[in-house]
């Protein structure tokens, strides 16, 4: 995730990608893509928060308890954070966000709003009057319809799709092809159910494109 992250900043962003930082436990090498690689426990020495903002480039573990743990600390050393909004992302008026934020190409109906420490990734519909709550990842090919209220830390897997005006509650996980149509609890997992299995035999494989041959 870091290493995608990085390359949207270096391409599409005016920041400068300056180094890496993990914990020391999780340090191999001194250097990453020909960028220093800082223990976190000395990253305020070499790069202190006056002279470079942080990006917490984590992905959705432990239902992004992972990432909201690594954002609150850098908040805590004292680090501003920078974000990333894509020039692709669609809006009719600038995008309104917090702090830490990826938002790749997806588009953003009138009068969204996104929380902090928010990863958004490609090709989602945010829905007008929609919320998304701090520490929240969405996987690509969501659909947030209008009016939605997503609640802190929740995922959304691939094309995943939520009815308007609902709440969905912190802690929601929504599983891939999932769609919801009533507000959730908090951390409840929703699934799609399984799609029925036909076994094809050879020569069947493009039997949903060709027209079926006539009795006659």
């Amino acid at each position: 995730m870091g290493d995608l992250i990085a390359e949207h900043f270096t391409h599409q962003s005016d920041w400068d990608v300056v180094a890496y930082t993990s914990d020391a436990d999780y340090i191999e090498g001194d250097t990453h893509n020909g960028r220093p690689r800082v223990p976190f426990e000395e990253i305020t020495k070499q790069y202190p928060p006056d002279d470079a903002s942080m990006f917490v480039a984590l992905s959705y573990g432990k239902a992004n308890a992972n990432r909201r743990s690594a954002f609150l600390r850098s908040k805590a050393a004292g680090y501003g954070f920078a974000s990333f909004v894509s020039p692709h992302a669609r809006s009719l008026a600038p995008i309104v966000h917090g702090e830490n934020v990826f938002i790749n190409e997806s588009i953003f109906q009138p009068n969204a709003v996104i929380g902090s420490n928010v990863i958004i990734w490609s090709n989602n519909v945010i829905g007008h009057h929609a919320t998304i709550g701090d520490h929240c990842f969405i996987s690509s090919g969501a659909v947030i319809s209008g009016g939605v209220r997503v609640h802190e830390s929740c995922f959304f897997g691939v094309n995943s799709a939520c009815r308007e005006n609902i709440e969905i509650a912190e802690g929601s996980v929504i599983g891939a092809g999932t769609t919801v149509l009533r507000s959730t609890k908090a951390h409840q997992l929703l699934m799609a159910a399984e799609p029925k299995t036909l076994q094809l035999k050879p020569g069947q494989e493009d039997f949903l494109v060709r027209p079926a041959k006539s009795a006659d």
